[in-house]
């Protein structure tokens, strides 16, 4: 059975520890691992959660930031978390939770899950960003952390909804859909509802060709953030996964830390079934083969901060992906 491996990030305050306090205080969350991560040697987050999480196990490490720590600290924390004995009577862990330090990027973090220890697990990662709706998101504009934060995130989970003024969810839910449009937000007054949503299961493929047209209608998503841009894109038809694969090698050295976030379904000529690549940060997946779904249509999305897509045309003037918002 598949586990679901969530990286919860957030900047500074913005309530990740209290969501996950939250939702271990259900009975229903037994099946969960935690694995909580401080910027410092005192584990003060780490301590609430313990207190809050009864049988749940967790694991503390306070040796620093979760992508600046050594990376196989952290693959050793998760293999034994998987590997240790469940209480008598309980079942296996369903989840594992790993709360990041405000600070973190990340891609550095997904980049150390790769080693061959974990690849085996089928471990199914979603990265949930705690948005806090107590500040504005113009405030971290200078924050390159929190960018990394939004741009890597497949779920905006909005927190403190209840300071927004009658009417401003579906203001700051529009503003988090802008920052990722990749990104399902869970926008919801309800605590118990917001918690549990948070937490929810990997979904599927999104039908990228319809956001991409939604991109493109809208003329770009630029105007959503002063430094984030989503930008859509096409293969040409009947490309090489070599030369699809040098495109995303020369994407990721020309925008280095800038590249928050790459999601593509693209039909190369040496496979029948369209493949879909994801990225986090320059951190990217191995290709995964659509066979369940053969008809989903050609679409890539790249999110970028400080960068605009006529710089990135320009680097390689002959590409086979035209950038077209």
């Amino acid at each position: 059975m598949a586990i679901d491996l969530f990286l919860l990030c957030g900047f500074l305050g913005s309530g990740k520890t209290t969501l996950l306090v939250d939702y271990l205080r259900d009975p229903a969350s037994a099946d969960t691992g935690v694995i909580v991560n401080e910027a410092g040697e005192v584990g003060v987050d780490g301590a609430i959660v313990a207190n809050d999480s009864g049988n749940v196990p967790m694991t503390l490490m306070a040796n620093g930031c979760v992508c600046c720590s050594l990376r196989s600290d952290l693959v050793h924390t998760l293999s034994v978390l998987l590997d240790a004995p469940r209480p008598e009577g309980a079942g296996p862990l369903a989840r594992v939770i790993l709360e990041c330090s405000g600070l973190s990027r990340p891609g550095p973090v997904i980049a150390s899950l790769a080693d061959p220890e974990l690849a085996s697990r089928g471990l199914r990662l979603t990265v949930v960003c705690t948005d806090d709706c107590a500040r504005d998101v113009e405030a971290l504009a200078g924050m390159d952390e929190a960018m990394a934060q939004f741009g890597a995130a497949h779920r905006i989970v909005l927190t403190k909804t209840d300071l927004l003024p009658p009417g401003g969810l579906d203001v700051r839910a529009a503003r988090a859909a802008g920052l990722n449009p990749l990104a399902e937000v869970v926008a919801e007054l309800d605590r118990g509802r917001a918690v549990q949503a948070a937490f929810a299961p990997a979904l599927g493929v999104t039908d990228l060709a319809d956001l991409a047209a939604r991109v493109l209608a809208a003329g770009g998503q630029g105007a959503a953030h002063p430094r984030i841009r989503v930008m859509a894109a096409r293969a040409r038809t009947g490309i090489s996964w070599t030369d699809f694969s040098e495109w995303l090698d020369n994407l990721a050295g020309l925008c280095g830390e800038r590249l928050l976030r790459v999601k593509a379904v693209v039909r190369v000529r040496e496979c029948a079934e369209p493949i879909l690549i994801q990225s986090v940060g320059t951190t990217f997946s191995a290709p995964q083969r659509l066979t369940r779904q053969p008809d989903a249509r050609d679409a890539i999305i790249v999110i970028a901060r400080d960068i605009e897509a006529d710089e990135i045309r320009a680097s390689v003037p002959d590409a086979p992906v035209e950038l077209l918002a």
